[in-house]
């Protein structure tokens, strides 16, 4: 068509979308300025979509529908920690589950919707969480009209900016990442009181509120299957008992506590201590890189027979410095995340990154996007939706990477 051409269609567009033209004259017109039957039938297929879809929910709808509502779920850590871990049990599915999965249809109607949406994250400059915004991106632009995002430069006191910032852009659905699940409750707050359908990727956004729904992967269970693994690579090597030192955030999240408590589970299982007993011989408390690093050295010092560190987080890095410094090739690390620090220990053999669990970055993040269209279709959601990461070693550190990243090749050598 000519310039003309589509201009006088996108009008006529506007004009049958309207319902001002019939559906009749919209074809006797289109036909006049040379507008291909295909593109016609489209525009009429999206049309009568966008008739069919809501543009705002309905008065009485409600955001927060399961029983508990947007009332506080517990009032001090260890309730939400059990609160959460009962949730897992009744309240989970799949992230393949139909009432995470977008069909094509719900696709067309979202796409006449042309719907706003929005997601604020804890620091881009991290490569897991830039992937699982990325993943997140590409989901919603199947549909979303406009997409904005806030970053909140791994700085709690931001976290509130953040959520006063996707309120005031009028989102019906707004996504998170906050690790500092404690110190969230006010912005979850916040979005209950504005009546805005909330999801997060990764983790709990709130210990004390609760979201629409959580994207993530089942923690507790795919951290008590990383300990078998460590006994059998320990038997390999002629130990019936090993002493570890687990080092643990000092201000921890749902994620970490997760974590741990499946970890723990692990360890304590018979079939694990009939390979190899891992004995946890000290514990400390962490913060960042600098403070791991230095824990990590104290703790060789202290326990001149220790074969593991458990640092189920970003800060193995600390652990794994102070382990390649001290030149004790006796010694691994149970890491966390499939980074480039991992990533390049593990294709090298191997040490000191003994292990480490493949987060399921496109899962999520994916499932984050669909889960948002679901919501604004007026759909109901599950509390939690469930994807699948991957225990990897040196074996499979190359398929992890590719499958848990979308299809991407792992880009380090």
């Amino acid at each position: 068509m000519s310039k003309y051409s589509e201009e006088k269609f996108d009008l006529l567009v506007e004009e049958v979308q309207s319902g001002r033209l019939s559906r009749r004259e919209f074809f006797r017109r289109c036909a006049l300025v040379g507008v291909s039957l295909t593109t016609v039938v489209q525009v009429l297929e999206a049309t009568k979509a966008l008739a069919a879809a809501p543009t705002e929910f309905p008065p009485n709808w409600d955001p927060y529908p399961f029983k508990w509502g947007t009332n506080p779920i517990a009032d001090n850590p260890d309730d939400a920690i059990k609160w959460y871990l009962d949730r897992m049990k009744d309240s989970a599915v799949p992230d393949t589950d139909p009432s995470v999965v977008l069909t094509e249809d719900e696709i067309k109607q979202l796409q006449a919707m042309k719907p706003k949406v929005g997601h604020s994250w804890y620091a881009l400059a991290v490569p897991a969480i830039a992937g699982w915004n990325s993943f997140w991106k590409t989901g919603v632009s199947k549909w979303a009209g406009d997409v904005v995002v806030y970053d909140n430069q791994a700085k709690p006191e931001r976290m509130l900016l953040g959520t006063q910032f996707l309120i005031d852009q009028g989102l019906l659905v707004a996504g998170s990442l906050a690790f500092d699940w404690i110190l969230f409750g006010e912005s979850m707050k916040r979005f209950h009181a504005a009546k805005i359908a909330t999801t997060s990727v990764a983790t709990s956004p709130s210990a004390y509120y609760p979201p629409t729904c959580i994207c993530m992967g089942n923690d507790v269970s795919e951290f008590q299957k990383l300990v078998m693994p460590i006994a059998q690579f320990f038997q390999s090597k002629g130990y019936k008992e090993v002493e570890a030192v687990w080092l643990v955030e000092a201000h921890p999240s749902w994620f970490s506590i997760s974590r741990q408590t499946g970890f723990q589970r692990g360890l304590d299982d018979p079939k694990v201590q009939e390979v190899c007993k891992i004995k946890i011989v000290d514990t400390k408390q962490v913060l960042e890189n600098d403070d791991t690093q230095a824990a990590a050295e104290a703790a060789l010092q202290q326990h001149p027979n220790v074969h593991l560190f458990i640092m189920l987080a970003h800060q193995y890095v600390g652990a794994a410095a102070a382990v390649r410094s001290a030149g004790r090739r006796d010694v691994w690390v149970a890491a966390s995340d499939l980074d480039e620090g991992t990533a390049t220990s593990l294709l090298h053999g191997g040490w000191p990154i003994m292990i480490t669990y493949s987060l399921p970055i496109s899962g999520s993040g994916y499932a984050d996007a669909n889960v948002m269209g679901k919501i604004l279709l007026g759909k109901r959601v599950p509390l939690i939706a469930v994807s699948q990461g991957t225990i990897t070693t040196s074996a499979n550190v190359k398929e992890a990477y590719e499958k848990d990243w979308g299809g991407n090749q792992i880009p380090w050598k």
